[in-house]
Order: structure tokens, then sequence, then C-alpha cells
């Protein structure tokens, strides 16, 4: 789960460094697509949900 969540925040932050989205509009299914669904949408819930505890999403 670590791996998903590091992925995650490296994602997040090219995303919004790019300006093509901010982190409120990125759902998981948004994630699974971009990632070519090499990762199980349920992994990727639980590591917004993670990130979202940690204070780095809405």
């Amino acid at each position: 789960m670590e791996d998903v969540v590091a992925r995650l925040r490296e994602f997040l932050e090219d995303e919004a460094r790019s300006g093509s989205m901010d982190f409120g509009c990125i759902t998981p299914l948004y994630v699974y697509r971009m990632w070519g669904g090499a990762v199980p949408m349920e992994e990727i819930a639980a590591g917004l949900e993670e990130l979202r505890k940690q204070g780095l999403m809405p």
C-alpha cells in the first residue's frame, strides 16, 4: 500500500504542477484510467483516502 500511496502522491503533484487538474477533481476512476488499469481501483481509492488523512487532498 505504501507504494501505491507514494505513486499517487507523485501523480497528484505532477497533475497539479502541469495545471491540468486540481486535487479535488481527481477520482479513483481517473487515476485507474491514467495508469492503464495496472493498479486495482480499490487500492487507488484506499491510497487516495490515506492521502486525505495526511492532509494532502481536500
